[in-house]
């Protein structure tokens, strides 16, 4: 009932001496390579182990190689990479932390202040009305760059962290860069102001742009935010059937702040060099006359009106002092050229150059030529005694000396005019009148100069004098002229 089931050994057995088929059950040799019954390869299946041992010991060598599979190594590029990105980041690090230090920051937003490039990348402002653009910023530009006195000394206060200053500007900490350094930026007063004026239909406007027209005679008109810095504040119109015009320019930097644009007249007198043309805010008004004066009259009037002149002197011209005439209705104004000579100081010069002469007339010794501070002869004259109009002034007064014939010379200088000649030169023409005294009568004679007079060291020297030209002489016994 039951099949009986044979087993046969392995052919790969060698611990009996008959081999079988591992696949047929035949008999075989153990230098046959394959069955001669059903032609099984006999070696390589005598290599495999039985399939219930091979499906066992394959299973556990299987697990066992999962198991004790060799870690994977980065290859060493990787680790090269690392290396460089961490260097990177190191000295990334190392950079910003220079480059973001507030001072750093500090003065590289001066120095977009000062040429205007990536400046509004630069300022911030706490009033969200206040628009940050390059045209906002170029007001504040435009001072500093015509300003650099201000902007040192607005470098200096912010770099010492003063709380104030004069120029609405703060540098402040406005946040982070890149999550790890501290932003700094300069932060500005949001500036609003009132322009005020007197007349109606008068147009308002800042830096050219029309803001407003009044409708009443005491008008007000509130303008900004504006970013601190200079503007051009302008309020046209007609008075009395003259078309006048207030303009001015002023440094915008605080609130409630009010800036007069009324439009009224002034007259005055401008005093001066003959021949200066003279200005009141770049405008020309005329020319200085002969007699040394300008009448000015109803010139349009602001809280700004900057006087000055320009002189031609040879090929050079020169350029007077600037002065505010806003409040000199009815007034003369004296238009002054740097180190040019007043009339009255010319006076005293040459009062004091011919007391020293008449020391030495008077005397005969060069020792004597001083004047009454002092002052030597030579000392009024540029090189001093190597100069040559101060030996012709000496051998003059000794020659006088030497006369036996002259008991005494007395000299008068008078003042006609001071010119401007060169910087810090002017042109002094002046007569001398001569007093002979000799022993039959008085004899008079009056000669004309002009001097060029430098201002050097705080004194005034001659550096030459033109040939004497003469004017008038008489004897004072009959009074008649020659």
């Amino acid at each position: 009932m039951y099949k009986q089931h044979q087993f046969f050994k392995a052919a790969d057995d060698r611990r009996g001496q008959a081999s079988f088929c591992p696949n047929c059950g035949q008999a075989v040799a153990a230098t046959d390579e394959f069955c001669p019954n059903c032609g099984f390869k006999l070696h390589a299946t005598t290599d495999q182990p039985s399939p219930s041992v091979n499906t066992a010991q394959s299973t556990t060598s299987s697990t066992r190689k999962v198991r004790q599979q060799p870690q994977r190594h980065m290859p060493t590029w990787g680790w090269g990479l690392i290396a460089v990105i961490v260097v990177i980041l190191i000295g990334g690090y190392l950079y910003g932390q220079n480059y973001y230090q507030p001072l750093n920051q500090l003065d590289r937003d001066l120095t977009a202040l000062k040429t205007g490039k990536g400046l509004a990348k630069q300022v911030t402002s706490t009033d969200p009305s206040l628009k940050i653009t390059n045209d906002s910023v170029k007001p504040m530009v435009t001072y500093f760059k015509n300003n650099r006195k201000s902007l040192a000394s607005l470098a200096s206060s912010l770099k010492s962290r003063s709380a104030t200053n004069d120029y609405g500007i703060q540098f402040v900490k406005t946040g982070k860069d890149w999550l790890f350094f501290d932003k700094y930026q300069l932060q500005v007063t949001s500036v609003y102001a009132t322009l005020a004026t007197n007349h109606r239909n008068v147009a308002l406007s800042v830096n050219g742009k029309h803001v407003a027209t009044s409708n009443k005679a005491t008008y007000e008109h509130k303008i900004g935010p504006y970013v601190p810095g200079s503007y051009t504040l302008t309020a046209k119109g007609t008075v009395s059937g003259h078309q006048i015009t207030n303009k001015g320019t002023y440094y915008l930097r605080a609130n409630g702040q009010t800036y007069d644009l009324d439009l009224r007249t002034i007259s005055f007198t401008v005093n001066g060099t003959p021949n200066t043309t003279v200005y009141i805010n770049g405008e020309n008004e005329g020319t200085i006359n002969s007699s040394g004066t300008l009448a000015l009259n109803d010139i349009p009037w602001s809280n700004r009106m900057m006087l000055t002149g320009k002189y031609k002197a040879g090929s050079q011209t020169l350029t007077a002092k600037q002065t505010n005439v806003s409040d000199a209705e009815g007034q003369d104004v004296d238009l002054k050229f740097a180190g040019v000579m007043s009339k009255d100081t010319a006076s005293d010069y040459l009062n004091g150059i011919f007391t020293a002469v008449s020391s030495y007339t008077s005397t005969g010794d060069l020792s004597d030529a001083s004047d009454y501070d002092d002052r030597t002869l030579d000392d009024y004259f540029v090189n001093g005694t190597d100069n040559t109009d101060y030996k012709e002034l000496v051998q003059m007064a000794k020659g006088y000396y030497d006369n036996d014939d002259v008991l005494d010379v007395t000299y008068e200088p008078t003042v006609l005019s001071t010119v401007p000649a060169a910087k810090q030169q002017s042109q002094i023409t002046y007569d001398v009148k001569y007093d002979f005294t000799n022993s039959e009568d008085e004899r008079i004679q009056v000669f004309r100069y002009t001097a060029t007079v430098e201002k050097t060291g705080g004194h005034y020297k001659i550096v030459k004098i033109t040939p004497a030209q003469k004017i008038r002489s008489y004897t004072k016994s009959d009074d008649s002229d020659d």
